[in-house]
């Protein structure tokens, strides 16, 4: 018998995910503040827009990607829930795990914050926010690209969450990068597979000596 960390469960993985979700929001909203002059309705610098998109790039590369393989697959949320990720198998990078779990979450929403900086300008951003501005079709047309891309990203991640809440606690994600989200101090004991190794060597034959005599 071999002791194991234990599959973490749907509901606390859930809750590691709200958590930083929660987290990024507050920088978002927090950091909107330098960037927009809530009481005009302005921008204080139409520079910052940019600024503040690169910022939250920033933040998602580093709380999703840098941080889990600086603390050995913790996100802030997860260390707080007491949860990490684990690689499958042994040979594989940590950072690689850590890239292909994210792959289809926080690089979605990099390609989001890109889109906004390729396709909306700052003047179309504010106007957009302002209810009372009309705006015109082509602005409508750039505008189209990241809500899309924002709505797919949120169904497709809801879908990923919604996938780990199978019996064998392992969503497609986990399946997707080869790793497993488990408890840090809750363990299991599984039976230890015996691994036979069975090498099959030739054998040497030896000939005889045959004297031939005239």
């Amino acid at each position: 018998m071999i002791k194991i960390n234990k599959k973490a469960n749907f509901w606390i993985r859930l809750l590691a995910t709200i958590i930083d979700a929660i987290l990024f929001i507050i920088f978002l909203v927090a950091t909107s503040f330098a960037v927009f002059n809530y009481k005009t309705g302005q921008y204080f610098h139409e520079a910052n827009y940019y600024v503040w998109l690169f910022l939250l790039i920033l933040y998602l590369i580093f709380f999703f990607i840098v941080l889990p393989i600086i603390w050995n697959g913790k996100t802030i949320g997860m260390r707080i829930c007491k949860i990490k990720i684990i690689k499958k198998n042994e040979k594989d990078k940590f950072s690689k795990v850590i890239f292909d779990r994210q792959r289809l979450f926080s690089f979605l929403w990099i390609i989001v914050f890109l889109s906004f900086i390729i396709f909306i300008s700052p003047k179309t951003f504010i106007e957009a926010a302002n209810i009372n501005k009309n705006l015109n079709k082509v602005q409508k047309i750039f505008l189209t690209i990241p809500t899309v891309l924002s709505s797919l990203s949120v169904f497709l991640q809801a879908f990923l969450i919604i996938t780990n809440a199978k019996e064998n606690r392992i969503g497609l994600n986990d399946k997707f990068s080869a790793s497993y989200t488990v408890w840090i101090n809750k363990y299991e004991e599984i039976e230890q597979e015996e691994k036979v190794n069975i090498k099959i060597k030739p054998i040497k034959r030896t000939l005889p000596n045959i004297k031939i005599e005239n």
